[in-house]
């Protein structure tokens, strides 16, 4: 007989098992969440504190890129070898991340129950589908990273625990939901100047001076414990952790990007986030999460013109490759590489179709086979988990103990599970009385038995 766990059960069926009324999300001001355990604590995996999310915005063609199926359509210049234990490669896309096969694994076998951007970023960035009644009062991943590690911060860190680079396609970047406003997601903008982050030292004096006088100008507004304060006070939450960045001598030098760096990082807003990721980690100054967004992977014509898929290939390879190089070249005290307690996760929302191009010279979205790459914080490196068909369009080997896809809920488990957070607890106190569980077994079609993916870690 099957176990509870691994049936698979319908909308009808479910709403059969219990429904849930959503109350008004004004409430929320009202909530104060504890996460409970369940009866069992769920085993760690691995040994990260630290995760860089990597969401290639649009879907990665994994036909071209990891997942590389080379037919009559294939550009010459992609230049496909064969890599021992990887199979077709298009070097001449991914050069520089082929001479780092012993940094990095990659999973084959990914797919996802969404199809269209802004629901499937949605549920790459929370770990749950997109359900329009509780989307406000959801939580991303790094919220939900950040809320857990509010107590393992140390005395001396300023930075805000969850830190977003260049994110504004779609539903841009989720923040904190029905949690404290302390855990929503800090924006940095790569593209503008952010020198301000860290204030010139003859100019902290006038700075620290003008906040001492708005201390003393809204102290009572600060101290009013009024459910219609609650919008105040979450503000004046972000203005002091603003201050805290700005009065760390720490942020001039981890908000700043060399020239030399920016050279090897490739010269661009996504190389110049890459750059900030890397500095964020090595100071472990307080941030536990990062989420870089690399936009323009939706190509749904011209795939191949060197505007599109050549130069994110080409942004995505320097950037990519340099950052791994950089936290396994960096030492802690203890001898530990800064890549040893680092995650590192690269995945786009879905796949594109395989095969032949479309007749304007692209490729649709396609959510039934993709790749990721991980690597750090535990993951064995080197690895190909799973494989597709000869055009890529079907999972031929699942490459892991679960024997199915690899779905955004697994890969949210194995994040929380190599950060060390027990992926099975979940908060009862939330603005609509539903239970919020950390990962989530009901979707609007079926019910799923998340799992670890411990194959990369083994």
């Amino acid at each position: 007989m099957a176990r509870f766990e691994d049936h698979f059960l319908t909308r009808r069926e479910v709403m059969r098992i219990g429904s849930v009324a959503v109350t008004g999300y004004h409430f929320l001001p009202i909530v104060q969440p504890k996460a409970k355990a369940t009866g069992t604590t769920a085993p760690a995996e691995g040994k990260a504190r630290f995760c860089i999310f990597v969401m290639l915005e649009g879907g990665q063609s994994h036909v071209d890129a990891w997942d590389f199926k080379q037919g009559p359509w294939t550009p010459e210049d992609f230049a496909a070898q064969t890599l021992p234990g990887v199979g077709k490669w298009p070097m001449g896309l991914y050069p520089e991340l082929a001479k780092r096969r012993d940094k990095y694994s990659l999973m084959r076998s990914m797919a996802t129950w969404e199809s269209q951007h802004g629901r499937g970023q949605y549920y790459m960035q929370t770990g749950h589908q997109h359900n329009p009644a509780l989307a406000p009062e959801l939580p991303s991943v790094g919220s939900v990273v950040a809320y857990e590690y509010a107590s393992r911060r140390k005395p001396d860190d300023s930075l805000p625990p969850f830190v977003g680079f260049n994110t504004f396609p779609q539903v841009g970047l989720i923040g904190s939901g029905f949690l404290p406003a302390t855990y929503t997601p800090f924006h940095v903008n790569t593209s503008s100047d952010i020198s301000s982050l860290a204030p010139r030292e003859e100019d902290l004096p006038n700075f620290k001076r003008r906040w001492e006088l708005l201390q003393r100008f809204d102290g009572r507004m600060r101290s009013d414990p009024a459910l219609e304060r609650k919008a105040y006070r979450d503000f004046h939450n972000h203005y002091e952790g603003a201050v805290e960045i700005m009065s760390d001598p720490r942020s001039a030098g981890i908000f700043s990007i060399s020239a030399e760096d920016k050279a090897r990082y490739g010269s661009n807003p996504v190389g110049d986030s890459f750059v900030l990721a890397r500095n964020l980690v090595v100071a472990d100054a307080g941030t536990h999460f990062i989420f870089l967004t690399h936009e323009d992977w939706d190509h749904h014509g011209s795939i191949y013109e060197q505007r599109n898929f050549y130069q994110r290939s080409k942004e995505l390879d320097t950037a990519l490759s340099q950052l791994l190089d950089d936290l396994d070249q960096t030492k802690r005290d203890d001898g530990m590489s800064v890549l040893d307690e680092t995650l590192v996760v690269c995945v786009g929302e879905f796949g594109r179709t395989p095969g032949a191009l479309t007749n304007i010279a692209g490729r649709d979205h396609y959510q039934y086979a993709f790749t990721g790459l991980f690597a750090g914080g535990g993951v064995v490196p080197g690895q190909v988990l799973g494989a597709t068909d000869d055009s890529g369009a079907e999972i031929t080997d699942f490459g892991w103990s679960g024997n199915r896809p690899v779905y955004p809920e697994d890969m949210v488990t194995t994040i929380y599970a190599a950060m060390g957070i027990d992926w099975t607890k979940s908060i009862e106190e939330t603005p609509s009385g539903r239970v919020y569980h950390y990962i989530e077994i009901f979707s609007p079609t079926r019910m799923l038995a998340n799992r670890v993916v411990r194959e990369l870690f083994a």
